[in-house]
């Protein structure tokens, strides 16, 4: 159900996923692109046009076929857990009225710490790739496969993340990064501090809070008491803090490596009821509700390289599946 066409009726669930924001663009971006809030703002806007959007509890409620969504239904989500979420992003929801879902990460509450994908980012910011290249070696990485995973990242870009993210051995890529890190930020728990919200921020967004896992490792790649860990430990460090146990969630890096059919069983297992990967589809139904499709901001309407536009009220996909096909296959 990929290519090119306008989509039949019946319910569609659009969700739309962003990370960092920021009050302009910056000017030479090498790791980090953030969303402006003039740009954030706008899609939003585009997006309430054709989609009404949905709350956390409302998708939950339906989930458990106590409600049902609106036939064009959208929700949208953060992930990560940053401050300039809380401190840029959330300002603008409120004043368009849009609820959102915040999935955020255990490790930088519990232990202030830096997560190893914001190490990365950091570095890379900071460092050209080429010489990242050179420090960690890429030559076995296809290119095609890393591109899949990176889609948005020239060559190298995308071959050096696939490497850091998804093939090094845990304890190697730690070590590599984590003192590159450390020479160029000496105070982690400080950067972290600056980087992540606080705790009272996640408090006050406890009503549209989700989990993105504890240490934002690849789920799908580790043993079975590994995850269990995992999940337990975010899953009672947000109870603590907001006094709910989180019922949503959302898959660290979300692609075919990282998130299989076994994972979203262990996530039902820990109570979750929703959950989102980054297979880029629409959902056409509620089934299988831990495996939900979402689009990244940019391949959504209005974004920077949309594949999902509104022409003449109607919805027409370029790219993006008209329904899950990445584990089981949904019916539209």
């Amino acid at each position: 159900m990929r290519g090119t066409g306008a989509l039949s009726s019946g319910l569609i669930l659009l969700a739309v996923g962003y990370h960092y924001v920021s009050a302009d663009l910056p000017p030479e971006p090498r790791a980090i692109f953030p969303v402006a809030l003039d740009g954030l703002a706008t899609q939003l806007e585009l997006l309430g046009r054709s989609f009404e959007f949905v709350s956390r509890d409302e998708l939950l409620a339906a989930v458990a076929g106590e409600a049902s969504l609106p036939e064009r239904a959208c929700v949208v989500t953060f992930d990560d857990g940053l401050r300039c979420q809380a401190e840029l992003a959330l300002p603008v929801l409120e004043e368009l009225g849009v609820p959102a879902i915040f999935f955020v990460p255990g490790r930088p509450l519990a232990e202030g710490r830096v997560l190893y994908v914001h190490k990365v980012h950091a570095l890379r910011e900071r460092v050209d790739d080429a010489e990242l290249l050179e420090l960690v070696g890429a030559d076995d990485v296809p290119e095609d496969v890393a591109q899949e995973h990176y889609r948005y990242d020239e060559p190298d870009a995308a071959r050096l993340k696939y490497l850091l993210n998804m093939t090094l051995p845990l304890r190697e890529r730690e070590r590599m990064i984590g003192a590159a890190f450390a020479d160029i930020v000496p105070d982690e728990r400080a950067f972290a501090a600056e980087l992540y919200m606080s705790r009272e921020q996640v408090r006050a967004l406890a009503g549209s809070l989700g989990a993105h896992s504890y240490a934002h490792e690849p789920l799908a790649l580790m043993e079975p008491d590994e995850l269990e860990r995992d999940l337990e430990r975010v899953s009672t460090l947000l109870e603590e803090m907001t006094g709910a146990r989180p019922r949503a969630f959302s898959y660290p890096h979300g692609t075919p490596e990282t998130v299989d059919v076994p994972t979203a069983r262990r996530l039902a297992a820990a109570g979750y009821q929703a959950a989102f990967t980054m297979e880029r589809a629409l959902n056409r139904s509620l089934e299988e509700p831990l495996l939900l499709g979402r689009l990244d901001a940019n391949d959504a309407p209005g974004g920077k390289r949309p594949r999902l536009r509104l022409v003449g009220g109607e919805l027409v996909t370029d790219g993006v599946s008209a329904a899950r096909g990445r584990y089981f296959e949904e019916h539209a």
